[in-house]
């Protein structure tokens, strides 16, 4: 290589990692000054400023509506879909379902046993034959005594599924600890296993699998009807709906209402499969996988990364589409209830900290606009910018917008917008409870029945602890979000805090 070419390598390195971190910063100062926008802009556009609070207003009022509206909807096609042998429908349609495999990686990282053994129990239950489901369990060295526990677990299950194996994660320089670079080491090795074995590839299904999530004894069956219909199936990512309810009964009330809105809003984006994105536990062609260059190593949300990892190594014509029926999870929980409250903020923390997704997905596209649809890339964009922009303003422009313009300027407060923001935006949101009411009708139908230990004079605290919804936002959505956001702005990188797991 000459003198000149290194230089341009070196420039054109610079100029990524300057637009990267520009991508990176961008994000963060436009939802802090959309977030400080009541507080400073009341002084000088105050007129703007109660447009733009009305006009939030109703788009929040249209996301309440597809929130409610959707979930319903989605209790409906899952009741529907839990009811059929999906086995027995491969069977009579004459399906190739015997030479389809599954390949479950499981991270782990300081997961109790006995969540671990929740997990395989759930997996050793599939109604799909589990001597066709491989394992792997993915450790992390840095654990200690960690080999032993999943010795034990491969001597407890291995003999129900086709293959037990188990690899062991060694942090390397630039690696960031987490599930992506994990995962991304077991991927690399069961590439090995597989192809030692003489596996068809194209006929390979791998999901990603929380380790605390349980997976519907069906899941297997029916994502092996769907991927062997399916006209594009290397092109997929299939999203079950994720339900916090493992131990939604016995978590704090200001913990509990934040896992049942993030509940009810997984059965609601699966009715929106063309503006969703894979998260916690999800499933994808083996193929795809391969192809897309598996999991990064050096960033701590996996799991959008990876769907725009493959969306643009596909030229944009990866999609979600959507597995109607409910994984169970657990809500985060520590040995107390201040251990509770922290385990929930360090979690929503982390996963607001997949702001960085918004700058991948920029600067990725500027390096393939040519070969992706700017069409079909800004309909994902806006999915993704909407959701990690606007996580700590929703609270500050929901909840004081409306009151800051006619408290800090006196002479908009006496003009007829001044005077009627207040009402305005408190009727647009009073409307919403109408939509809230179906989340609780379909949170009550999803949960799972009440354990003994919760009396019957509790239960009303299940409709109350929506009152408290306005301070758990602040506290698990506003404040991880801005601190998410500020660290971002000062390049201070997030460390990864797996959500600790309690067992009673």
């Amino acid at each position: 290589m000459t003198n000149q070419s290194i230089s341009a390598s070196r420039q054109e390195t610079k100029r990524a990692k300057f637009l990267r971190r520009f991508f990176e910063i961008l994000p963060a100062v436009i939802s802090w000054t959309l977030l400080t926008s009541p507080f400073w802009a009341s002084f000088f556009v105050p007129f703007a400023v109660a447009y733009f609070i009305i006009f939030f207003d109703i788009y929040f009022f249209y996301r309440a509506a597809l929130l409610g509206i959707n979930a319903l909807r989605g209790y409906f096609k899952i009741r529907e879909t839990t009811k059929p042998n999906w086995l027995a429908r491969l069977k009579q349609e004459g399906l190739p379902w015997q030479k389809v495999r599954h390949i479950v990686l499981i991270p782990t990282y300081k997961e109790p046993l006995e969540i671990l053994e929740r997990t395989f129990t759930f997996l050793a239950e599939s109604e799909f034959p589990t001597k066709q489901i491989d394992i792997c369990l993915a450790t992390e060295r840095r654990e200690e005594r960690v080999l032993e526990k999943a010795k034990n677990l491969k001597t407890q299950f291995g003999s129900k599924f086709g293959n037990f194996w188990i690899t062991c994660h060694e942090l390397r320089e630039g690696e960031v600890a987490g599930k992506s670079s994990n995962l991304a080491y077991a991927g690399q090795q069961v590439k090995v296993l597989i192809e030692q074995k003489g596996y068809n590839k194209n006929s390979v299904v791998v999901t990603s699998c929380d380790a605390d999530v349980s997976i519907h004894p069906k899941y297997f069956a029916l994502l092996t009807y769907q991927f062997l219909k399916n006209p594009n199936p290397y092109e997929k990512f299939w999203q079950a709906a994720i339900l916090f309810y493992n131990n939604i009964w016995r978590v704090p009330m200001m913990v509990r209402v934040v896992h049942t809105i993030y509940s009810i809003n997984g059965i609601a984006q699966l009715m929106l499969p063309g503006s969703n994105f894979n998260y916690s536990t999800y499933s994808l062609s083996w193929r795809l996988l391969e192809r897309s260059g598996f999991w990064d190593r050096d960033v701590v949300p996996e799991d959008w990364h990876l769907f725009f990892k493959a969306f643009f190594s596909h030229q944009g014509r990866v999609e979600i589409e959507p597995v109607f029926l409910p994984l169970y999870a657990d809500a985060a929980e520590g040995s107390t209830y201040w251990e509770s409250l922290k385990a929930q903020y360090i979690q929503n923390r982390r996963w607001a900290w997949g702001i960085t997704d918004v700058a991948y997905a920029v600067s990725s596209f500027l390096k393939n606009r040519k070969k992706v649809s700017l069409t079909n890339f800004t309909v994902r964009f806006i999915r993704a910018a909407e959701q990690h922009i606007l996580w700590p303003v929703n609270w500050w422009i929901l909840t004081l917008g409306a009151s800051l313009p006619p408290l800090l300027n006196p002479a908009f407060r006496y003009t007829t917008l001044g005077f009627n923001l207040p009402r305005v935006s408190s009727f647009i949101l009073s409307l919403c409870a109408v939509f809230f009411v179906l989340v609780i009708i379909v949170d009550f139908l999803m949960k799972p029945a009440r354990p003994e230990y919760f009396k019957k004079r509790l239960l009303p605290l299940m409709v109350v602890q929506y009152v408290l919804l306005p301070v758990a936002s602040f506290f698990f959505a506003a404040l991880p979000g801005m601190d998410a956001h500020t660290r971002l702005l000062l390049g201070k990188r997030l460390e990864y805090r797996p959500t600790t797991k309690f067992v009673k």
